[in-house]
């Protein structure tokens, strides 16, 4: 049901709330909650709303970073470019937290998530020599707080 409403409630902002989409929206929002509800059962873990402005913050700067720091390696052909696939180990547990880590990261500056596994996760970097280990722990000190997780998250 918590799906099926966040669904509903995207599909009307993202259609500035025209009623004429509006059954249209809720048939597709019906389809991919029941969809993902099979996908992706319901885990342990729970977003903690209140926590929520904070991580957003986290996660919209760091995009638009992200973004700026690829214009400007475009623009400025002399700025180091080093790719590289580096595996780093994780804190966090298994199920939501490290799902979402790896999705945040894709949209952080210089990093994209390529593989999940229980070593931990592997980045595809722009820039070997990027403080990416670094990047990694404050993503995965955000994730942690948004679920309220356990344990010394400095």
């Amino acid at each position: 049901m918590v799906r099926f409403l966040a669904l509903a409630i995207l599909w009307w902002v993202l259609t500035e709330g025209e009623i004429s989409a509006l059954a249209l929206g809720l048939a597709v929002a019906l389809a991919v909650a029941l969809l993902t509800a099979g996908l992706f059962p319901p885990g342990g873990y729970r977003i903690r709303l209140r926590r929520l402005p904070r991580f957003l913050f986290f996660f919209v700067t760091r995009s638009m970073a992200a973004g700026l720091d690829v214009a400007r390696r475009l623009l400025l052909p002399s700025l180091p470019v080093d790719p590289g696939i580096r595996t780093l180990p994780l804190r966090l547990p298994p199920g939501s937290p490290r799902w979402l880590l790896a999705n945040v990261l894709s949209l952080l500056p210089g990093t994209l998530s390529v593989r999940l596994h229980e070593r931990g996760l592997e980045l595809h970097c722009l820039d070997l020599g990027m403080p990416v280990a670094a990047s990694l722990r404050d993503a995965e000190r955000h994730v942690a707080l948004l679920f309220e997780l356990p344990g010394d998250w400095p």
